[in-house]
């Protein structure tokens, strides 16, 4: 970058602030929303600047800081604080999320497969009805009604009722 890409402003003469454990050496912190600060002179307007792009703030002079008192350092620290609590509990959720998805993933693996293994037995139990009932036939002669009482003889009674409903409705 160069030097004019932030109207001259040099970040690099300001440590990293430092906040642990609420210690009372706050005052070396810079403020999360400083105050405006506005020219002397007040024939420039609202925008105006004394500081044009391009022009290079010297790297000796110190960064100015004002006092802060103990209520300002105290906001101060707990805003950093709840910035970093809101930081990790937002790390936490997305760590969270992942696992739910990657789960989420894994059961519908595991229910796609069982769908696969269950419509493979469905088939193979279907085309084994389809021959035992072929065998039946050729051994009645090809009689359907042979293989029909069979069939109702094999049934639970409840389920006999329900066929024979179903039978006489379809004759009607």
């Amino acid at each position: 970058m160069t030097s004019g890409d932030f109207n001259g402003f040099d970040f690099h003469n300001y440590p990293t602030p430092n906040v642990s454990n609420f210690s009372d050496n706050l005052g070396t912190l810079a403020p999360i929303q400083p105050s405006p600060t506005y020219p002397p002179n007040g024939g420039q307007g609202p925008y105006g600047s004394s500081v044009h792009p391009g022009d290079k703030i010297p790297s000796d002079a110190p960064p100015r800081r004002r006092q802060l008192s103990f209520e300002e350092q105290s906001r101060l620290a707990a805003e950093e604080d709840k910035r970093r609590r809101n930081t990790a509990a937002s790390a936490r959720f997305r760590v969270k999320k992942k696992a739910r998805e990657q789960a989420l993933e894994k059961r519908e693996k595991e229910l796609a497969d069982k769908v696969g293994s269950l419509e493979s037995r469905i088939s193979s139990l279907e085309t084994e009805n389809k021959w035992l009932r072929e065998l039946v036939m050729e051994k009645n002669g090809g009689s359907d009604t042979v293989v029909s009482a069979l069939l109702d003889k094999q049934k639970p009674e409840s389920t006999r009722k329900t066929a024979a409903q179903s039978k006489s409705d379809l004759s009607s």
